[in-house]
């Protein structure tokens, strides 16, 4: 049977109504397997094509652009394409409803296999001359773009050969658009157009329709789905502003002037296109508007109180800066503007009478020193004489102090650009004041002195270390100030690194007295405390842990001091590295000798003075490599276990070898010291006993490989509370709290069965005698702990054990029978839950959470109210109209937080989530409540706390902005 399609019966059909739109499935059909011929098919829509109705000749164009769309890009041969080009071509010519399906079917034509780009030119051509792109629709609008783009990335030459006319065709089309979403696509696409065509006389044009549109004024509709912000538009119009060294003065200009406006959006728009053109411009482009330039940035960075246009200017004078710089060795642009810049912010130094004055003018400085190499020199060689010229001369504390931290700033930047030998000369300077500036007598110079000479420590001469030395080991002997003997350490350390045999001469052996350690009894602790750290370089190592360790074997009384010293030291990752702490113990049997010492007194001795030696032994474990772990245990393994089982101090040794273990380490007894920590989990009455009980439970289920290994410890687990007395009402709430550290091993490793003992917790807090110890596993199960189960114990940590432990918690608790005598604890759960959830999670479950956190703002609970009050912000700042439609529930509650007198932090957190909420929401939201959330707020600007009166003053002040002329936009 003939199909309609095969006879000319076919425009009759369209015409009729739309069923034959279903069918170009059959006609591409037809048309792939030969049984009728494309040219065919045109033949037989003549009637429609022809018609003398537009409306007709729209439907066909519509059908026959539907079957283009359907067909496969490789099956009309090229005689076909172009016969269809050239036909779509003439069709332009029509009435304007019929050029939208014109427009899609040629976007359809030129994706053909073979299209011949010779026949785009002519499309173009009629294009252009025929249809006005701006009186179009906005999808047709971004057709006819969307055809330019497209034939540009399918033959760039060949659009290149089409002259300036291909040039003012796209300029004219593009002249006058509005919808943003439009001007979007155009704003990403015109940097590629520019980069590629040529634009010969057209320049000044092309610039000129694309700068009426900077800056962006634009705010889209909060109705619209698809909106276009207008940082969207601001971000991609920049790069079309300078997107060709044709557009260099121009762009200048203009931003120039947008910087001297009045319009914040403008300015920050223009301090980010400063930055963007260095990409692009030559530097040669920037000299005649130098001066101008440094003015408007000067001012910017001058600004009292916006910080981020502060950042934008240091951003685009650091960009440009580097930007000249490339010209540095052919014209004395470069350097004359430099030198500017010195002039300013040395006069701006001199005039200083705050450290804030200062400090504005040294980051100029600075900023002007980190743009580039060239810069650096510059800068640096006439910055440090000037500065230590300025110190001598200006008696004012803390301008000399902040002078010491600018010192240090250069330096720390003349390393970073690697030319410290070519100012040598004025850099070597720098150690002699920071020995001027401690030897004061105040903290605050010493510290100053002593930071900075750290960061300058590789200039420092041989001459000057013993006068270091000699304040540096009075302040470690004599100083009451932790800041300070911090700081003291720390710079012995630097200088040691220079010079380790004077350091060793004058300290190690001269003041410290290494060969006799402990004869000297005065500030014996804080010279072990130096020695340990000294320990930590290669060339202190051996003589320093080799004498402490005979301390430790030789039964003085003073090897507690040492072991405190070490395990302090060691654990710190800056100084000890993990290979450094493998290096001693291998060498030196570190864990053979603490442990020693730690048994023999622990039947004499109070385990509290023992507590360094136990944190000294698991941190080193914790940086064995496995199998030096298993050669440990199976030295010191079996005395401690059957110690463990009648002595419960013995069991805090046993804790201490077994949770630093690595996941691979896995031995028979396992089960049996499972056993023995679940048995001192439940029946210690100490504190700390019970929470290493529990926690090395946790370890062994979170490292143990599922198998039999698992299974072996999990039944052990299960058998021995199952044997509790649950009626035991002073066991129940130690069995709470090993749930919770059950769930956090399982969940923290990805397990399933987390769920169980989740389950469990979540029963327990429906119970009005238990709930607060619900709430209390709930929040260890989300809290990080520096000793148990996390990374450095070699823990497996999931990343998305939070998500999983909101969405399970969110399940169990949607049943749970929450009374009044239990709604805090619920509420007090979900706040710790909250607390360390991702905030996309909060956003996707904002209807869940808001109400919880609408009811928390009730309670008398300060952590409930601190977690509960940040999410209410978060939620505030992201615009969420759950949040909006309680307004009139949620400021009532936030006026009496302001005067929560339990926490300072609740206060401002209230008084902040008030600000958010004026700053964010509409005027005709927020407007009916502005009076009285004033009146509320007058007593906080009385408030006992600065920091309370502060926030209040910032609320206040918005919300008395609030439907005032001028009103800021909210963001």
């Amino acid at each position: 049977m003939v199909s309609v399609w095969q006879t000319p019966e076919l425009s009759d059909e369209i015409i009729k109504g739309d069923e034959i739109f279903e069918s170009t499935t059959c006609i591409v059909a037809d048309i792939v397997s030969a049984k009728i011929d494309i040219m065919c098919l045109v033949q037989n829509m003549a009637g429609v094509l022809t018609s003398k109705e537009v409306e007709y000749r729209e439907k066909g164009m519509r059908f026959f652009t539907k079957v283009l769309k359907e067909l496969p890009k490789d099956y009309l041969t090229q005689m076909q394409v172009r016969f269809i080009s050239n036909f779509y071509t003439d069709r332009l010519r029509d009435y304007h409803r019929v050029i939208p399906p014109v427009l899609e079917g040629y976007l359809a034509i030129f994706e053909m296999e073979n299209y011949d780009m010779q026949k785009s030119g002519e499309f173009l051509r009629a294009l252009f001359r025929e249809v006005p792109c701006q009186s179009q629709v906005r999808q047709d609008r971004l057709n006819i773009y969307l055809i330019i783009k497209k034939l540009l990335e399918k033959d760039v030459e060949h659009m290149k050969s089409m002259g300036p006319n291909f040039a003012y065709g796209f300029i004219s089309a593009m002249d006058g658009e509005r919808d943003p979403r439009n001007l979007l696509f155009l704003f990403e696409f015109i940097p590629t157009f520019l980069r590629h065509i040529p634009l010969g006389h057209l320049v000044d044009g092309m610039f000129e329709v694309i700068s009426c549109y900077y800056p962006i004024d634009f705010h889209p509709s909060p109705d619209d789905p698809q909106a276009v912000s207008r940082q969207d538009l601001a971000d991609e119009l920049g790069p079309c502003l300078c997107a060709i060294p044709e557009f260099g003065e121009q762009c200048l200009i203009l931003l120039i002037d947008k910087l001297d406006s009045t319009l914040r959006t403008a300015k920050m728009d223009s301090l980010k296109l400063l930055a963007l053109s260095c990409r692009t411009f030559k530097a040669e482009a920037y000299g005649p508007f130098l001066k101008a330039l440094w003015s408007s940035l000067n001012r910017e960075i001058s600004h009292k109180t916006d910080d981020e246009l502060k950042m934008s200017a240091h951003e685009a004078l650091s960009t440009l800066i580097a930007k000249l710089a490339t010209s540095a060795n052919t014209d004395q642009v470069f350097e004359n503007f430099i030198k500017g810049i010195l002039i300013s912010m040395q006069t701006a130094i001199a005039e200083s009478t705050t450290v804030a004055q200062l400090v504005q003018a040294t980051k100029v400085l600075l900023t002007t020193a980190n743009a580039s190499n060239e810069s650096c020199v510059i800068v640096t060689k006439a910055m440090i004489p000037a500065a230590l010229a300025y110190y001598e001369l200006n008696p004012s504390p803390k301008l000399q102090i902040a002078t010491l931290d600018f010192l240090g700033d250069l330096n720390d930047i003349t390393k970073h650009w690697e030319v410290t030998e070519q100012i040598e000369k004025q850099i070597i300077e720098i150690p002699q004041l920071c020995l001027t500036a401690v030897s004061q007598p105040s903290k605050e110079y010493q510290i100053a002195g002593f930071k900075t000479l750290i960061r300058v420590k590789s200039v420092l001469q041989s001459e000057l270390v013993l006068p270091f030395v000699e304040v540096l080991i009075h302040n470690i002997q004599h100083s009451q100030e932790n800041d300070v003997l911090s700081v003291s350490v720390e710079a012995v350390h630097a200088i040691a690194r220079k010079y380790p045999e004077l350091i060793m001469s004058y300290v190690v052996k001269g003041k410290c007295d290494l060969d006799n350690l402990t004869r000297d009894k005065d500030a014996l602790q804080k010279r072990l405390n130096l020695l340990s750290n000294l320990a930590s370089i290669d060339d202190f190592t051996k003589v320093i842990i080799e004498e402490m360790l005979k301390v430790i074997t030789s039964d003085d009384q003073d090897a507690s001091k040492v072991v405190e010293a070490l395990s302090e030291s060691m654990s710190n990752a800056s100084l000890y590295t993990v290979q450094k702490v493998t290096q001693i113990e291998s060498d030196y049997g570190l864990i053979n000798s603490i442990l020693t010492w730690l048994l023999k007194e622990l039947s004499s001795t109070t385990k509290e003075s023992l507590t360094h030696g136990f944190a000294l032994i698991s941190n080193t474990m914790s940086s064995l490599p496995a199998e030096k772990q298993q050669i440990v245990l199976s030295k010191h393994m079996q005395f401690v276990l059957e110690k463990s089982k009648t002595e419960e101090s013995y069991f805090v040794v046993l804790e201490c070898l077994y949770n630093s273990l690595h996941e691979t380490v896995y031995e028979p007894n396992f089960p049996d010291i499972m056993s023995l920590s679940l048995q001192w989990a439940l029946l210690s009455d100490n504190d700390e006993i019970r929470n290493k009980a529990c926690g090395l439970v946790a370890h062994f289920l979170n490292k143990a490989p599922f198998g039999d290994k698992f299974d072996a410890l999990y039944e052990v687990l299960k058998n021995h509370l199952s044997s509790c007395n649950r009626d035991d009402e002073q066991l129940c709430p130690k069995v709470i709290m090993l749930y919770g550290w059950i769930a956090k091993a399982l969940v923290l490793r990805g397990s399933d069965m987390f769920h169980f003992w989740l389950q469990k917790i979540i029963a327990v807090l429906s119970h009005p005698n238990y709930t607060k110890l619900g709430a209390k596993a709930i929040h260890l199960i989300m809290t990080d702990f520096p000793d148990h189960l996390n990374a450095k114990y070699h823990c497996r940590i999931s990343l998305l054990y939070r998500q999983r432990m909101f969405q399970n918690f969110s399940v169990l608790t949607e049943k749970l029978a929450v009374s009044c005598q239990t709604k805090e604890s619920v509420l007090l759960s979900w706040a710790y839950i909250l607390e360390r959830a991702p905030k996309s999670v909060l956003n996707n479950e904002i209807k869940k959470v808001a109400p919880l956190v609408i009811d928390s703002l009730l309670f008398d609970n300060k952590d409930l109210l601190l977690v509960m009050t940040d999410v209410l912000s978060h939620f505030v700042k992201t615009k969420h109209m759950v949040i909006a439609d309680s307004t009139q529930t949620i400021l009532p509650r936030l006026l009496v937080l302001t005067k929560y007198v339990k926490s300072m932090d609740v206060r401002i957190n209230s008084l902040q989530c008030l600000f958010d909420i004026a700053n964010t929401y509409p005027t005709q939201l927020v407007l009916p409540y502005k009076q009285d959330v004033l009146f509320d707020l007058a007593p906080s600007l009385d408030d006992k706390k600065r920091l309370v009166r502060n926030m209040a003053v910032k609320a206040r002040t918005r919300w008395f902005l609030i439907g005032a002329p001028g009103e800021p936009t909210p963001n």
